[in-house]
């Protein structure tokens, strides 16, 4: 049986794979929330994602579905993410007084999504098709008041976060020269696999989307020995439980919307912290 938040607010969270969504689940039971929220995994590239997604919504918002025919209030995509160089991207949004350069497990927000390699192929990439009869959809604007409440409560907890545009490809960049190229001509944070294939399906079904991504490795030559698969994904769900359950409650009546109290952000940020194993946060690895 589906729940709703304390306000009424329901939720899809939606990861690539059972490795991301395990970890969690795991964060939004142990934040009571995990009744609250349906959880799926919509698989690896953007043909699954968009196929998975767009049949689960049918199915769940149906009379007899999941959803018991309501719809969500929102989706949330939770993944990892590979950073693209960062002198070849735009200047991050960063919250809070943070001001150093994204870098393995940074937490960022899709303010746009692209299909990156979906046209023309390009060195870069793709080009648009150029014919009105193939005039597609490339390009996703993420801007929504969920967005801007997850952003709210990131920077009210203390939680560093970069914001910036996706770059959403359908085989992963290996070599440092393709991420330059994708990064210099998207002015791009970041790439994944899912995200501008979910961001399609939420406009057709006018649903706003939240992408969180944590950097687990560089786009870089291809080094598998240099990622951090395993504490990004700590660190995303230590995020996620900290996230979610504010923005499925209602604000808190003795403080502004969105806002915590300095001893209580900090005791976050340790906590979000310590979920790295230990490691200082990014200002102090440098």
């Amino acid at each position: 049986m589906q729940h709703d938040g304390q306000n009424g607010e329901r939720l899809l969270l939606v990861s690539a794979t059972a490795m991301e969504l395990a970890p969690l689940r795991r964060a939004l039971t142990v934040a009571g929330v995990a009744e609250a929220v349906d959880l799926l995994v919509c698989g690896v590239g953007p043909t699954a994602a968009a196929a998975t997604l767009a049949a689960y919504l049918a199915q769940a918002t149906s009379p007899g579905g999941n959803a018991g025919g309501k719809p969500y209030s929102g989706v949330v995509l939770s993944g990892i993410g590979g950073l693209y160089p960062s002198h070849a991207a735009s200047p991050p949004v960063v919250g809070g007084d943070y001001d150093h350069p994204p870098d393995l497990l940074s937490l960022c927000l899709a303010e746009r999504e692209i299909l990156g390699d979906f046209g023309l192929a390009a060195p870069h990439g793709a080009e648009p098709f150029g014919h009105p009869e193939l005039d597609v959809e490339r390009e996703f604007e993420l801007a929504s008041p969920l967005l801007s409440r997850a952003a709210e409560i990131l920077r009210a907890l203390g939680i560093p976060y970069y914001g910036g545009s996706f770059v959403t490809v359908n085989a992963a960049s290996t070599t440092s020269r393709r991420g330059r190229a994708l990064a210099d001509h998207y002015q791009a944070l970041c790439e994944n696999m899912e995200g501008g294939a979910v961001a399609l399906v939420c406009r057709r079904w006018q649903l706003p989307l939240l992408e969180l991504r944590c950097i687990s490795n560089l786009v870089e030559d291809r080094d598998l020995g240099r990622w951090q698969l395993a504490a990004a994904l700590q660190r995303q769900a230590a995020v996620v439980g900290e996230l979610l359950p504010r923005l499925l409650a209602p604000p808190p009546a003795t403080t502004a919307p969105g806002r915590e109290t300095a001893s209580h952000a900090s005791q976050t940020l340790s906590r979000v912290n310590a979920a790295n194993g230990g490691k200082r946060d990014a200002d102090e690895r440098r």
